[in-house]
């Protein structure tokens, strides 16, 4: 129960790696924070895995990309004494488009689901830890597609490199309050409907990764569960790359 009394905001914790995430987290002991843009349905049903698993959980709507939703939401929690220890800023999109038929509106999107909402939940939980006298911990999922070229996905790798830039300015810049900042780089990640969205690209995947096999989301969530507890008390400005080996394979 390395996380026994510790509060965890997850932002998009309505499926796929922030549900993961959650779900860990709780087997951890912590208490969550269930974050959700649309999907409140799914974000209930999180919430409710949870508790069947004798755990506690709360869902908590508003778009991480908009200034005055994010800064209610930390308003509501530091009212409700809910203000979490651990912040995983996990939300994100992940669309494709060629750049030169992308246009302003697009790219915007990306960046502000991405790298926008993890500097303005970051921010808010840093000002609460600081009033509070707090020492907390930031986990920003990135991703390899922040330092390996691929087509039809320049908005989002460029969201994600900044995400990668963030926190190691946060890690130095806050390291004097306690704080402690971290990213976690998934690879590509198993999804139940990957093999028949992506055939050819699982194939060629798992070809070419050492460990010939793609990511479970279960593997991100101990990657951030592992960041977020005291067995990672000196560690701050890393990025944990959980990818299969794909980072080193040969790209001949």
């Amino acid at each position: 129960m390395k996380l026994q009394g510790k509060t965890v905001l997850v932002t998009g914790a309505s499926g796929g790696i922030g549900a993961a995430i959650a779900v860990q987290m709780a087997e951890a002991g912590a208490d969550l924070l269930l974050g959700f843009g649309r999907n409140q349905q799914s974000a209930e049903q999180v919430r409710d895995q949870i508790i069947s698993l004798g755990g506690k959980a709360q869902t908590i709507g508003f778009d991480v990309s908009q200034e005055n939703q994010v800064k209610m939401a930390f308003a509501q929690m530091t009212e409700q004494k809910t203000l979490p220890d651990v912040l995983i800023n996990n939300a994100g999109a992940f669309p494709m488009a060629e750049l030169l038929t992308m246009d302003a509106a697009q790219w915007d999107d990306v960046q502000a689901s991405n790298l926008r909402s993890a500097f303005l939940c970051s921010r808010e939980a840093v000002k609460a830890w600081r009033a509070n006298q707090n020492a907390g911990v930031i986990v920003n999922i990135a991703s390899i597609a922040a330092s390996l070229a691929q087509e039809q996905i320049d908005h989002y790798s460029a969201a994600k490199a900044g995400m990668l830039a963030l926190a190691r300015n946060m890690a130095r810049e806050f390291g004097p309050d306690g704080i402690r900042v971290n990213s976690v780089s998934p690879g590509l990640v198993w999804r139940e409907s990957l093999a028949n969205d992506w055939p050819e690209g699982v194939t060629r995947w798992n070809r070419a990764a050492p460990l010939g096999r793609v990511v479970q989301p279960g593997e991100i969530a101990k990657a951030c569960l592992f960041l977020a507890s005291n067995d990672a008390s000196a560690i701050t400005g890393v990025n944990l790359t959980v990818d299969a080996g794909i980072s080193v394979a040969l790209p001949f």
